[in-house]
């Protein structure tokens, strides 16, 4: 079960609760028929395991709440406790290639960042006269009554 995602262990805590209505309704008729006892037996220890399964089920989603290394990544980041879910619910190597992918498509990202292909540049050297340039300054052009 701790390779289980949360949706796919609450759908089999749904349909295995199914089950356990449909089996006590079994046991209640057998009961009331007074009749085959295998059939009874067979149908009440269905019934007791189904029981220990939606223990279990229960027991696995109260410690992914509790888990206190998801709690203590949630209270960093939200990048932070995604990784501890990853890491909690995948597989070993599976969780291993993920996280060497991200890891290689973010050196790419940062060394695309800091190395940016920069334009050619020409350089213009400039006279080294300690003479100035001269300044022209020209009025400013008369409005013109172009918007009518």
């Amino acid at each position: 079960m701790p390779f289980l995602s949360d949706g796919q262990l609450a759908n089999i805590s749904k349909e295995a609760s199914e089950v356990l209505v449909s089996l006590e309704r079994r046991i209640a008729e057998l009961e009331s028929l007074q009749g085959d006892r295998d059939t009874l037996i067979k149908a009440c220890t269905k019934r007791d395991v189904t029981h220990r399964f939606l223990r279990a089920i229960e027991d696995e989603q109260q410690q992914r709440r509790d888990n206190p290394a998801i709690r203590s990544a949630a209270a960093e980041s939200l990048p932070r406790t995604f990784l501890e879910i990853a890491r909690h619910r995948l597989p070993g190597a599976t969780f291993d290639s993920l996280l060497q992918e991200a890891l290689s498509a973010c050196e790419q990202s940062v060394e695309s960042q800091v190395a940016p292909t920069k334009p050619d540049l020409k350089v213009v050297s400039l006279p080294s006269s300690n003479a100035s340039l001269p300044v022209v300054v020209s009025p400013d052009p008369e409005p013109t009554d172009q918007a009518l």
